[in-house]
């Protein structure tokens, strides 16, 4: 089982690089070094779903994103989503959200309206916006409400950490990742990674992977005290700030943190600090 969970921690990385590309079950077997008659099986022991019905979700998840903050032509979105007609698009649309493009868009028009009722949210400012480069990770992945999913992961990168006896050397980072928007996806498939970086030359095993913190330009905000306050400080970010700022935000790559203090997460959160990496086009 371990080495199922390994091969398809692989494939589930290489689908999220190329959602925009034609993906065929040949390509994600070859992948996973399976047949495609073994990988079909596989893949929904592992994940719970087919790896057919993972991809179109996943498309139509960024779909729904573009559909309701950007201006993109719903026409343009449904070719980039892979459909070859925008029929196609609205009916699978409409089958995995209940409403068609254009009902979502305009519905979220409305919620963009009660957005400008934010407008005496805080002022936040970034501390720099800078270039970083590729940095390889490594990652535990773990679905489902983020409140627990974010829990399991942890507890379960901690005991990687320490029966690999990599705590010694100071030498670690951690960063976390959330996948998806809540309002999108359905809360028992939200998307937690609990990360680190280390020095030491790690293979993929069991349910740890390997993916890629992508480089390019970040907007890179610090947030000081309790987790439990990151999304109300996202809020400002997405709201406040970006609005103002005349920036754009990258699709293509997720935002992730950067935790500090880790040490006190139990004992005193308030002297936690992490670093918030937007990305930007």
């Amino acid at each position: 089982m371990e080495d199922y969970i390994k091969r398809i921690l692989k494939v589930l990385v290489y689908i999220e690089s190329h959602l925009e590309d034609t993906i065929s079950v040949e390509d994600l077997a070859k992948v996973a070094c399976y047949s495609s008659f073994h990988f079909h099986r596989i893949f929904q022991l592992v994940v719970g779903e087919t790896a057919h019905h993972y991809v179109k979700r996943l498309r139509l998840e960024r779909a729904a994103s573009r559909l309701a903050h950007s201006q993109q032509p719903i026409t343009q979105i449904a070719l980039e989503t892979n459909y070859e007609t925008p029929s196609a698009f609205t009916r699978a649309f409409k089958h995995f959200l209940g409403e068609s493009p254009k009902n979502y868009r305009l519905f979220h028009k409305e919620i963009h309206r009660m957005e400008k009722k934010l407008q005496n949210l805080p002022i936040i400012q970034p501390d720099s916006i800078d270039k970083i480069t590729d940095l390889s990770v490594l990652f535990i992945r773990k679905s489902g409400p983020y409140e627990s999913s974010s829990e399991d992961a942890w507890t379960a990168m901690r005991k990687f950490i320490d029966d690999q006896h990599l705590n010694h050397h100071g030498k670690l980072r951690y960063f976390s990742i959330a996948h998806d928007n809540p309002m999108i996806t359905s809360e028992e498939k939200l998307r937690f990674d609990a990360c680190i970086y280390t020095p030491d030359p790690i293979q993929p095993q069991a349910e740890i992977g390997r993916q890629i913190l992508k480089k390019g330009r970040y907007a890179v905000f610090t947030h000081d005290g309790p987790h439990s306050d990151l999304d109300p400080f996202f809020d400002r970010i997405v709201f406040k700030w970006l609005p103002a700022s005349g920036e754009t935000f990258d699709e293509s790559r997720v935002s992730f943190c950067e935790h500090f203090n880790l040490e006190y997460v139990d004992s005193d959160p308030a002297k936690l600090i992490t670093k918030i990496y937007f990305p930007l086009q």
